[in-house]
């Protein structure tokens, strides 16, 4: 049996903050360093994990009712996890690199557009980091332009704007 026939999305639940922020740090930190200086890197996903972001993380992602956030499970154990917003923007789909390039994240965003259709959305919108352009235009994203995504912390990233039609979904 492959992980991927193993995978199982659901809702994130707020006991799963920290390892969410374990898969943001590795997918961060791992997949994106070719892309990104380390200084970027290191405000997208600060080190260490301290108690006050394991919190943020709960009330900004898990617990606000203008999310919805999926998990991908492996044996249990998160492996990945995306969010949308009800405005129609994609925060992101991020995979643990131990899990990467085995269909989950395209799995995470095909529920995600599942979910966003749900709430009457007709597009979704994303700042999709640089190394990420690839993995959205494979999914049917289109470039909408090249352009900035400000950081919680306020520090501009490279990023590329795009956009996906969800009507014929």
């Amino acid at each position: 049996m492959t992980v991927e026939s193993q995978i199982t999305l659901e809702p994130a639940h707020p006991e799963e903050a920290r390892a969410l922020l374990e898969i943001h740090g590795a997918a961060v930190h791992q997949t994106a360093s070719s892309a990104y200086p380390q200084a970027i890197l290191e405000q997208w996903s600060r080190r260490p994990i301290t108690q006050a972001r394991v919190e943020r993380i709960r009330q900004r992602w898990i617990e606000n009712p203008n999310h919805r956030m999926v998990v991908a499970k492996h044996k249990g154990q998160c492996v990945g996890f995306g969010f949308i917003d009800k405005g129609g923007e994609l925060q992101g789909v991020y995979v643990h690199p131990d899990y990467g390039r085995r269909g989950i994240g395209a799995s995470l965003l095909a529920r995600l557009e599942q979910e966003a259709i749900v709430l009457g959305l007709s597009a979704l919108t994303a700042d999709a980091s640089l190394n990420a352009e690839a993995f959205y235009s494979k999914q049917g994203f289109e470039v909408i332009e090249h352009g900035v995504h400000r950081l919680a912390s306020g520090q501009e990233m490279a990023c590329v704007k795009m956009r996906k039609s969800l009507s014929g979904l």
